[in-house]
């Protein structure tokens, strides 16, 4: 009985080997839409499934072909192969993307496929073909319906509806107005500031005078330095006589200077007393002349005396 039941075993088995042996020979193609219906316009997806040996080699998925029949509906683009499984079977998937103009319901026929199996060219097909309907956009019937004009409906005008406006009109004042402080502002520092005019000198008594008040009290004549004390009081001299009467007596000699009084209201007796302090003191300086000492300070106190004559004789012209 045990070997009945094995010989009916091993015959089964045997059967199966041989019907999934012929299965795994086979090559099976599968297409699928991803939806049986779209819009006018509208993309859809189509997957195309091969199942083949693994020693056959797939060339390609003859889409367009099948689509010659049914020209409303368009090839947008194609995807490239993609390997699910190698063994048993090779189990390979591509995708396309499909849409129509022009609504109605379309049949998609069998799609064909083509791949090599030693060495010659073979085709598998799908099944059957797919269904594809294509709607246009519904249109709404009351959009159609012609409706009465309503009256323009106009609002009441508020305070508020000023607020914004206003509120930008200040803004737009105020960023004018800090432009125009800042520019102003900015050019005034960046011009140069006015230059006063330098105060009038001091009159040319007051500033002989001064320093002839400054030589009195100095020791040069103490020290002994005759020199330099007539070189003061005729600098003094020389300076009050240019500035008094515009003489150019600092860069001019003592005849120069004598012959210049000649043109200038000086009096006589004083034009006569100058030369002879101007010439004493070129012999100081120059020949090494030593006159008594009671001569310098006749000759500081004639110098003094001669401003404050000519300064009270301006005075009482004027």
């Amino acid at each position: 009985m045990s070997a009945k039941w094995f010989k009916i075993f091993s015959f089964c088995l045997v059967i199966l080997v041989v019907v999934r042996t012929g299965l795994l020979a086979q090559v099976n193609v599968t297409a699928q839409l991803k939806s049986h219906e779209i819009l006018i316009g509208d993309q859809v997806r189509l997957t195309v499934q091969i199942s083949l040996p693994s020693n056959l080699k797939f060339k390609e998925v003859k889409l367009k072909e099948a689509l010659q029949a049914v020209p409303k509906v368009e090839l947008v683009d194609r995807g490239s192969v993609l390997s699910i499984a190698q063994s048993p079977q090779q189990i390979l998937e591509q995708q396309f993307v499909l849409t129509s103009f022009e609504a109605g319901e379309y049949n998609i026929p069998i799609i064909a496929i083509d791949y090599e199996e030693d060495g010659l060219i073979k085709s598998a097909n799908t099944h059957a073909p797919l269904q594809l309907r294509v709607t246009s956009i519904p249109v709404n019937p009351e959009r159609d319906t012609l409706r009465a004009i309503k009256n323009i409906n106009r609002e009441e005008v508020k305070m508020s509806d000023f607020i914004f406006p206003l509120l930008i009109v200040l803004v737009l004042l105020t960023l004018v107005g800090l432009s125009i402080y800042y520019i102003v502002r900015k050019k005034r520092r960046q011009q140069p500031a006015i230059a006063l005019p330098p105060p009038p000198p001091p009159p040319a008594h007051e500033t002989a005078l001064a320093k002839l008040a400054e030589l009195e009290r100095s020791d040069l004549l103490d020290r002994g330095e005759i020199n330099t004390f007539q070189t003061e009081l005729t600098y003094i001299l020389r300076e009050y006589l240019e500035g008094r009467y515009g003489v150019p007596a600092l860069e001019s000699t003592t005849d120069d200077i004598l012959e210049s009084l000649r043109s200038i209201q000086v009096p006589e007796d004083w034009r006569l007393q100058l030369r002879q302090m101007l010439q004493t003191a070129d012999l100081v300086k120059f020949a090494k002349a030593e006159p008594p000492l009671s001569f310098h300070l006749e000759a500081l106190q004639s110098v003094k005396t001669f401003v404050e004559q000519t300064q009270e004789r301006i005075d009482n012209l004027s």
